[in-house]
């Protein structure tokens, strides 16, 4: 039988028609040539297919596969299901990558015997080409035992992009380590969660051989349904406490880290009250009933709103006065005061 390529490169793509080619080619251009590219077409409704498929004959590499339109966490698990390299690296298709970027994530992983997770740096762009502050990291290396002093160092929270990360794919395939298809904030962060508790150490690198495009969208912005926001919390409440356990991590330094865990919590939140949904009132107060009283203490230590208005409400929910918090949150977003909560003026 014969053996896989050093490298499974997975790009899940969906409405960059304009983007992906530069975006292949910047793969294809690799000093590191013991690679396979998996392009999975998450069902978009441009001419992304079409340009997969004239990829496909070009280069032998490539392997494209074709799905309904299912969102980004299951684009990736498709790639994840089919590769066959010993290692994965993640590629955004609105993206490109300088010519090391396989290269020097496979040079720093081989050069560590087990199983490590190699991070490295990102080079940020506007979409019109002006330059970002980059995201630079330091030259790092934690055995399994320390990686609890990184989360609070050097802020590992912060690194929850899917790229710029070489994974050992039997690590992910022995554990059954996938995207979260239900949930759609932070899915990347929490992936890279569950791998790194496999893992026998950490490694961070100055390198940065990824350039990262902040568009004007964005689908982090959009809040989703309750049950996926609070899904996702809930996950990273829970990743959170086994690895304050196996790194025996202070929760008094962990600050950073929390805050990030309270993003899917505001989320979950405002969730009910986007412009985009009708929820019923009986429904939008039990999920809030449901929140408080499953997270009272977390709610109570934990939650700092930094506007008035939402402190405010969180008094009307630890007073459990549900009712009198969603029509005050109501009566808000009538207000088009979009920003403060995620709302109106954030979706559009």
């Amino acid at each position: 039988m014969k053996e896989g390529p050093a490298i499974s490169v997975i790009v899940p793509i969906y409405k960059v028609e304009q983007y992906l080619s530069r975006c292949i080619s910047s793969i294809l251009s690799q000093t590191f040539a013991d690679f396979e590219l998996l392009l999975i077409d998450d069902g978009s409704p441009d001419r992304c297919g079409e340009i997969c498929d004239e990829w496909t004959a070009k280069d032998q590499r490539i392997r494209v596969f074709h799905q309904k339109n299912s969102g980004v966490s299951s684009a990736r698990n498709r790639g994840l299901d089919n590769a066959i390299g010993k290692y994965v690296v993640f590629v955004d298709p609105d993206d490109w990558v300088l010519p090391n970027y396989c290269l020097d994530l496979y040079n720093l992983q081989e050069r560590h015997s087990g199983v490590g997770l190699v991070v490295q740096g990102l080079l940020c762009l506007r979409a019109d080409g002006t330059p970002l502050p980059s995201l630079s990291l330091p030259d790092r290396y934690f055995l399994y035992s320390n990686i609890g002093k990184a989360f609070i160092e050097n802020n590992i929270c912060e690194m929850g992009y899917a790229h710029s990360k070489i994974y050992v794919r039997s690590v992910i395939e022995e554990f059954s380590i996938r995207f979260d298809e239900n949930i759609h904030c932070l899915e990347d962060l929490l992936f890279m969660y569950q791998y790194l508790l496999h893992c026998d150490y950490l490694l961070l690198s100055h390198i940065q051989n990824y350039t990262y495009v902040k568009y004007s969208s964005s689908l982090s912005q959009r809040i989703h349904s309750f049950e996926s926001e609070y899904s996702c919390f809930l996950k990273y409440q829970q990743l959170l406490v086994k690895m304050m356990e196996v790194w025996k991590m202070p929760i008094g330094e962990m600050g950073i880290t929390i805050n990030s865990m309270l993003i899917p919590f505001r989320r979950a939140l405002k969730s009910d009250y986007q412009s985009d949904r009708t929820i019923p009132r009986v429904i939008r107060v039990n999920h809030l009933k449901r929140m408080i009283s499953e997270n009272r203490k977390f709610f109570l230590q934990y939650y700092h709103p930094v506007f008035k208005t939402d402190k405010l409400g969180k008094i009307l929910l630890l007073f459990n006065c549900y009712i009198l918090y969603d029509l005050y949150i109501c009566f808000l977003f009538r207000l088009n005061i979009g920003p403060v909560f995620y709302g109106p003026k954030h979706m559009r």
